[in-house]
This record gives structure tokens, sequence and C-alpha cells, in this order.
């Protein structure tokens, strides 16, 4: 088994000598022989760990601190510059299948066949073929997450780590309460609100109404889910017209839920005058102060209580099918 570490430090990795390929003929090396931290880790194929104490206290650390220290018994650890395994058109992470000109310049097939057979390094006419051995080693190739240090010990393809880390539960997000500088992924943030906001939190259970009193200068309020999902209640000041409502939910990684609400606003003047909105809510990963723009429900100034507005809310949840 192979493993790959994504370094961008600036020096140049050091040439290894035949004492260190010694050590690395015969097994792991010792500690201080250690390669030097890397910002990420990868690992080509697959070899089960050995039995006993050391197997123990590697299943306690995880896949991807064992990695990290280098301590993949087996293992061969080398540093990696992580643009090489990058397109040099578009950028994006290599993926099979790949094809190369005849002086050897790489890149990925859907930008190949835009090309007209023309390298876009040596502009030479070439005959572009496969490069069956780098395939082979991007496809061997496995990343940890870059949000490791959160939680995720997920190892995953390179080539899909862009994918993974879009959808990763603990990507980490920075709480929406004001001078607060808690920064941690959704899944903590119920005992964070619990502990800290306590006082600023709105409690509902699904499908049951209720009533909140809101300040008109205030951006948001927070929403609190029986089942410790995030929401929060937008108040965009769109004047001259009013004020404009909507609820996200602050989440990310865990889509097996999907939510809608409604709310509903009462005129102070003629209680018979109602406005409601059903839609569907939104998934943010954090408060960005950016509203959504194609469903919300546009509340007058008239209907407003002096300094507040008094709107009934209701928010459902429903399982992806």
């Amino acid at each position: 088994m192979a493993k790959f570490s994504l370094d961008d430090a600036d020096d140049d990795p050091p040439v290894a000598t035949a004492r260190d390929k010694r050590k690395r003929d015969d097994g792991p090396a010792d500690a201080e022989d250690e390669p030097p931290r890397a910002r990420g880790s990868a690992v080509a194929g697959h070899e089960p760990a050995a039995p006993g104490a050391e197997a123990e206290a590697a299943g306690r650390r995880g896949p991807a601190e064992e990695m990290a220290n280098g301590e993949v018994e087996g293992g061969l650890s080398v540093q990696i510059d992580p643009d090489v395994l990058d397109c040099s058109i578009c950028f994006e992470s290599l993926r099979p299948p790949l094809y190369q000109c005849q002086n050897g310049h790489v890149a990925c097939f859907s930008c190949w066949s835009k090309l007209s057979n023309k390298c876009h390094i040596c502009s030479r006419d070439a005959k572009f073929a496969r490069n069956i051995a780098l395939e082979k080693i991007v496809e061997s190739i496995k990343s940890s997450c870059s949000y490791a240090k959160w939680g995720c010990c997920k190892f995953i393809n390179y080539a899909q780590r862009d994918a993974h880390e879009e959808a990763c539960l603990f990507a980490p997000s920075v709480c929406p309460i004001s001078n607060c500088g808690y920064r941690g992924f959704t899944g903590r943030w119920s005992g964070h609100f619990l502990t800290s906001h306590s006082s600023d939190v709105v409690r509902f259970i699904y499908g049951q109404p209720f009533e909140v009193n809101i300040e008109v200068s205030v951006p948001f309020l927070v929403f609190f889910g029986e089942d410790d999902h995030l929401f929060l209640l937008q108040n965009n000041n769109l004047t001259p017209f009013g004020h404009a409502f909507s609820v996200v939910c602050l989440r990310s990684g865990n889509l097996n839920w999907m939510f809608s609400y409604q709310i509903e606003a009462t005129s102070r003047k003629k209680p018979e005058n109602r406005l409601q909105l059903k839609a569907s809510v939104t998934n943010t990963r954090q408060w960005t102060g950016i509203y959504p723009s194609e469903a919300f429900l546009l509340v007058p100034f008239d209907f407003c209580h002096s300094s507040n507005i008094v709107l009934n809310i209701s928010i459902e949840r429903y399982a992806v099918v």
C-alpha cells in the first residue's frame, strides 16, 4: 500500500538516502524518521491492519489521524504537490480517461476534445494517446477530507473530494448570533445554542403553528426544531415597500429531511386583511446576510405594530424518498 501526502510547503522534500530506503523496505520508520506534516493525505490501494494493540490504537485514532502521522504499517509515505493532480486547462481534478500529447503533456479528456488536435502547451499538432499509468495512479489515490479536524474520518477518491466536501456534514460554519465567535459544524450547534444562546432561540414542533413577535429592526430570529435542526426567520427591510420574511435551514451534508414553511401576517388596522406564504425551506451552511429572492412574504409597513410585527409560523418536515 502506498500513502501519498498532498503538501503545499514551499520547501522541497528531502532526498531519500540509502539508510531511509532500507528502513522503508524493512518496515515502518521510527518516530524521528516520520515525514513532515502535510496539509492532506491520500492512500493508494488497501491493506488490512495487523491485529494487536497497535491496530486498536489506530482504530481509536481514526484513519485520518493515523494517515497524517505516517503510522500505517507497511505503507510508503511520499509527498506530492497537489497541483500536479489538476488539469492544466480547466484546473479541476484529473479524472480518467487521461490523454497526453507526444511530448507527454496531460489534460483531462473533456479539455482535449476541445483543442482540435493541438496541444495547449507545446502548440504542436499531435495524436493524443491515453496515459494508462497516470490513470491508475489517479484512481488509486484516496484523500482525507479537508474537514478531518472537525471530525470527518472519510477517505475519498481525490477526484471526488470537491463533491464530498460540498455536502460534508462536518463543514464548519460561523454562529449567526452577533458577537459570537463560535465556529463548528452544524451537527454540534444544538449544544452550543442551548448552552450559550438559550434565550435567543424559539423552540417549536413540526406541523404545529406558533406565533412570534419580531422587532422590525432584528435581521432574523432563530428557531430550533425538535430534531435539533436550526432555522432562521429572515427579516429583510425593503424600504419603502415593507419587510420580506423567509425561512432558511442552517445545515450541511444531511439531506435525509426536507422542510416547508408557512408564514401568515395580519393587518393591525384591519384584522380581516391577511397575507400568507407557503414555500420550501432553503438550505444554507451559514448566515451570510443574503436573502432568498425566489420565495418570501412581503409585509407592508402598515401591517406592523409600531416597532414590531406579529407572525404565525408553521414548519413541516418530510423524508426524502
